[in-house]
């Protein structure tokens, strides 16, 4: 596995739960996964950004399969994501190409939310799977501008810690939602029921929201939260993640 290790700055809330944004150091390292695709390991948080089957087929499988963007895509010409814990792009990416290949006058609009830039300066320096080329080339565009206009997607970046964004957002506004934060042992407090809730307020009455956990603390979350549970796609673990799907 080839894997290239960085320091950086990262401007997020500490492993320790401290409510206060704090400069730490880190070091991310780059992974190569089993599909040919790149990702990275964050060693404060002690978790990769996707599993070891592959970053460009779990963004595929499930949060844009998952979410059904096709079926979206070929029922209408405006579609809305929101992509919590942004990251490298993947999900946001994949869901424009997959949505595209069945609707090519499609219009589509995404919120992603990130609080740590140094993962998106990251974007413009993988080689990633060619069909993802041109896309990610305008997506590492972010590292310098927050909002990006390309044909047929939008796409703006809320920099800052999700709790603090999520609450800017427009509520039963989003066709789908990928919920792609670190796990729920690292980084609880995204998991936190009260922060769930409201992240379901966002999507519109009867949209699906991707996640890869199958934790308990997930399923509860989103259970509490008023959703239909599903299982997800495997890809790779033993279990599907939950997804969920807003009710009313």
């Amino acid at each position: 596995m080839q894997r290239r290790s960085l320091s950086t700055g990262l401007l997020c809330r500490s492993a320790s739960g401290n409510d206060d944004a704090i400069i730490t150091k880190m070091k991310l390292k780059e992974q190569m996964t089993a599909d040919g695709s790149t990702t990275y390991f964050n060693e404060e948080f002690q978790e990769s950004y996707h599993s070891r089957h592959g970053a460009y087929t779990e963004a595929l499988e499930k949060h844009v399969q998952a979410c059904r963007i096709s079926e979206l895509a070929a029922s209408t010409n405006e579609l809305k994501i929101l992509d919590f814990c942004f990251g490298l792009g993947y999900n946001s990416a994949v869901a424009i190409i997959e949505a595209l290949k069945v609707n090519p006058e499609i219009q589509i609009e995404i919120i992603g939310l990130e609080n740590d830039i140094e993962i998106i300066q990251e974007i413009a320096k993988i080689d990633f799977p060619a069909e993802m080329q041109v896309v990610m080339k305008d997506f590492a565009k972010l590292k310098d501008e927050m909002k990006i206009q390309s044909g047929n997607y939008s796409l703006e970046l809320l920099l800052d810690d999700a709790r603090t964004s999520i609450e800017k957002i427009e509520e039963n506004y989003y066709d789908a939602i990928f919920f792609d934060p670190f796990s729920p042992k690292v980084c609880p407090w995204l998991w936190e029921q009260d922060l769930v809730a409201t992240l379901v307020t966002k999507a519109k009455p009867g949209a699906l929201i991707s996640t890869y956990s199958s934790s308990r603390v997930a399923k509860d979350a989103f259970a509490n939260a008023g959703c239909k549970l599903f299982e997800g796609p495997k890809c790779g673990r033993r279990d599907g993640g939950v997804l969920a799907q807003k009710t009313k």
